[in-house]
């Protein structure tokens, strides 16, 4: 039992009395990781020196690594009798960061434990403390905390919203543990991103992270970045050799780190890539590679989909009626943890399986199931707001480099200052003067320079947050922005809306790379904005997707400027380093009439032009599918 003695509760605002200054810098450079100390032995040391007389805020601290070392351990029980003990020491002593802390490591240890509806229990004690904490390393701890358990909890928005927070307050904490802190939140926006299928975004942020811990000698979360980027350029780009060697690559990193889940995800993946390929022994021989590591750990969740794949694999090797069985067994453990697009995904391959089992009828109702998943997920997603708060992350990382600039001028400011009152000393000297004159020249230029810099980086942060670095075209925020603006151009005028997606993208980056399809993309955005009018917008919309808002125009005139960009990217091959391209390009138009009293609905619109162009894909491509007022859909050309 622990106990606080009356004359140890003082005042929550004065925090010399609430942590221990000595302890506080044992435990910074204990903490190796995100939640405990990884040397143990070390760190019991210290945890016998907490007693009594330690100051609350520290002492809950150091007790909120043990039951954090409990809770990992799978030593739940203990970790919460633990906890339990500690907050209530914590209420006693009326201290908001104590508190709060205690309450995020309750969270923490039920989210390690899987136990996701105990941690979203705790949420709105946690965000009630949340603006009363004034503990820097607290509050970035509650936020991302949150973060993840709304995370868990299919809440990404709200995630998203938190995972800024966080990241906002990086800059403010300790200096050593900033590179880390930024690496563990750009693994959970990845993470985020391929959640919600942005899988380019998401393998764009693991790639970032895995270079930042390159340079910075921080690989704590290497193997974790390592396989959520394979795995979303799997579902970008598809299966192949190359992603098979990727998953095979984060098993290696994660065997040498002792890092099992990643380890046993790595072999489970790569053995569903094979399957896909129709490599069905290699396929076989990872599954169950990561399904013996799946039960060393036991891992419910990934043991029930590798289950699910060696079923899928005896299917295909004739096994119909028995690899159906254990499929749809194991789905239906799956489908006890699983987010709503992963369980579409599993429909998918049980409709393939029963294709190919001839059970057409059965195949058809799994359809139907996948049909309405994929209504209700489409509902759910509130893909405008996610989008700006992706854009706003991004945008605060790029505010973070600024700080750090701005940082190193003030810096540079103060070294000048030194120096000049230094060299005051020497005026006697002509020589010595001469010196001083040309060092001052010298660091005023540089100085000079970082300001220049620091212009620069915001002038860059601005045109980021507006447009596609890639094509120089805008980009969603900049259409949201304007759409949703006071200007009555669109507000009180007809216009059309013209969504544009690139026929076969994907074949063009598997058969000549990602900068041969770079090199498409900035050529078609190049035309695109070549065949609209100042005034109108050319916007890059996601991947190989363009959207055009063309204002004041008409029908008839809306028809012909879709026209004439089918054909000028149709007719005329793309040059690029692999030589002459053949480029054809499917899809939607609409007109839109709005007036000063009605506000337009933008999800409706963009929704209604993304069916027009999977209509013009499945008419065969190589077409723009639009609707007119009053008149029927009909295709270009």
């Amino acid at each position: 039992m622990f106990g606080v003695p009356d004359d140890e509760i003082v005042d929550g605002a004065n925090t010399q009395l609430q942590r221990d200054r000595a302890l506080e810098q044992r435990l910074d450079v204990l903490l190796d990781g995100d939640f405990y100390p990884s040397d143990q032995q070390a760190f019991a040391d210290l945890l016998r020196s907490i007693d009594a007389s330690t100051p609350i805020e520290t002492f809950v601290r150091a007790q909120s690594y043990n039951i954090l070392r409990l809770a990992f351990d799978e030593q739940l029980g203990a970790a919460l009798a633990v906890a339990d003990e500690v907050e209530q020491l914590a209420r006693n002593s009326d201290n908001n960061n104590a508190m709060l802390e205690i309450e995020v490591v309750k969270a923490e240890a039920h989210l390690a434990n899987g136990n996701t509806e105990e941690a979203v229990a705790l949420v709105p004690s946690i965000i009630t403390l949340l603006p009363d904490a004034s503990n820097v390393r607290v509050r970035y701890h509650a936020n991302h905390l949150l973060a993840r358990v709304l995370q868990a909890n299919n809440e990404f928005s709200d995630a998203l919203n938190y995972l800024l927070s966080a990241q906002a307050l990086i800059p403010e904490t300790d200096e050593a543990g900033q590179q880390r802190r930024r690496q563990f939140l750009n693994l959970h926006l990845a993470r985020i991103q391929a959640n919600l299928g942005r899988w380019q975004a998401s393998a764009e942020t693991a790639e970032t992270a895995i270079n930042d811990a390159s340079r910075s000698g921080i690989t704590h979360h290497l193997p974790e970045l390592y396989l959520v980027r394979a795995y979303s350029r799997q579902y970008e780009q598809g299966p192949s050799q190359e992603i098979v060697d990727a998953f095979l690559e984060a098993a290696d990193i994660a065997q040498a780190q002792d890092h099992e889940r990643v380890l046993m995800l790595a072999y489970n993946n790569a053995g569903a890539a094979k399957l896909l390929m129709n490599e069905l022994d290699d396929a076989e021989r990872y599954l169950r590679q990561g399904l013996a590591v799946a039960k060393t750990i036991n891992n419910q969740r990934e043991s029930s989909v590798t289950e699910f794949n060696l079923g899928y694999v005896k299917v295909l090797k004739g096994e119909h009626d028995q690899g159906i069985a254990e499929m749809l067994a194991a789905a239906e453990v799956f489908n006890s943890f699983a987010l709503k697009r992963e369980q579409a995904i599993l429909l998918t391959h049980i409709a393939r399986a029963y294709e190919i089992a001839e059970r057409y009828q059965e195949q058809a109702a799994t359809l139907q199931k996948q049909v309405q998943l994929t209504a209700e997920l489409a509902e759910e997603e509130r893909d405008q707001q996610i989008s700006e708060l992706q854009i706003r992350y991004e945008a605060a990382e790029k505010s973070f480099e600024i700080k750090l600039l701005e940082q190193q001028a003030q810096l540079q400011q103060q070294q000048l200052a030194n120096q000049e009152r230094q060299q005051q000393l020497f005026f006697v000297a002509a020589g010595s003067l001469l010196v001083v004159l040309l060092m001052f020249a010298y660091g005023y230029r540089k100085t000079r320079r970082l300001n220049q810099l620091l212009n620069e980086a915001n002038g860059e942060l601005h045109q980021q947050s507006l447009h596609d670095p890639l094509t120089g075209l805008y980009n969603r925020r900049a259409i949201y922005d304007r759409l949703v603006s006071n200007d009555h151009r669109l507000q009180t005028h007809q216009y059309a809306v013209i969504l544009l997606d690139i026929d076969h993208f994907k074949t063009i980056n598997d058969t000549h790379g990602h900068p041969v399809g770079d090199e498409v993309l900035v050529e078609f955005g190049r035309r695109l904005k070549a065949a609209i009018r100042s005034n109108d917008m050319a916007v890059r919309w996601g991947g190989e997707e363009f959207l055009l808002v063309l204002e004041h125009i008409q029908a008839d005139q809306a028809v012909q400027v879709a026209r004439k960009i089918l054909k000028d990217i149709s007719e005329r091959a793309f040059q690029t380093a692999a030589g002459r391209l053949e480029i054809t390009l499917s899809g939607g138009l609409m007109m839109v009439a709005t007036d000063a009293n009605q506000q337009p609905n933008w999800d409706a619109t963009f929704k209604l032009v993304d069916e027009l162009l999977y209509e013009a894909k499945a008419e065969g491509r190589n077409r723009i599918r639009y609707l007119l007022p009053d008149q029927p859909r009909r295709s270009l050309p």
